[in-house]
């Protein structure tokens, strides 16, 4: 009896353990590369810059400094987004005083659709010189959670083997 219900405990907590796993991006082919930044004036037109230019481009609109301010720490976790500002310059820049090591990701943009469209170039130019890299990080993001889960379940297995020919013996 005991042996089932300490079997039904590591289930139930080998279950649980994915549902609290959280706080990492895993992007997919739908997510965009580039994320642009924009108010309710800039939007509509950073949007028809990126489609005429075949760009996969997602449009943000803010309302304020403090929402682009606080967004902006959470676009720049993923390494292969793209930031571009269209609207609230003054934040981005100050952001980017502060956090130079995003000075590659984030790039601030005049509001006239010449200036989108020569940011957007350069920014969609910078992320496709890395697919090289990319697409071996993304062959290493798959094998190395694969190793780690065939060398645990390897030792489990051996582990659970042990115990099940030492209690047969007895």
């Amino acid at each position: 009896m005991k042996f089932k219900a300490l079997g039904l405990c590591i289930l139930i907590m080998a279950t649980l353990s994915p549902v609290f796993a959280h706080g990492v991006h895993i992007a997919t082919e739908s997510d965009a590369d580039i994320v642009i930044i924009a108010d309710e004036s800039t939007s509509a037109l950073a949007k028809k810059v990126a489609d005429e230019m075949g760009i996969n481009a997602q449009v943000y609109k803010f309302t304020s400094a403090a929402q682009v301010n606080h967004e902006l720490g959470h676009f720049v976790v993923d390494y292969n987004n793209k930031v571009l500002a269209v609207a609230y310059q003054e934040t981005v820049e100050e952001f980017i005083a502060n956090n130079p090591d995003t000075s590659s990701q984030v790039m601030v943009s005049g509001a006239s659709e010449e200036d989108i469209k020569n940011a957007l170039m350069e920014l969609n130019g910078n992320s496709t010189s890395s697919e090289e890299e990319s697409t071996t990080s993304a062959e290493n993001g798959f094998l190395i959670p694969f190793f780690s889960g065939l060398l645990v379940g390897l030792i489990a297995g051996m582990g659970l083997g042990v115990f099940l020919v030492k209690r047969k013996n007895n």
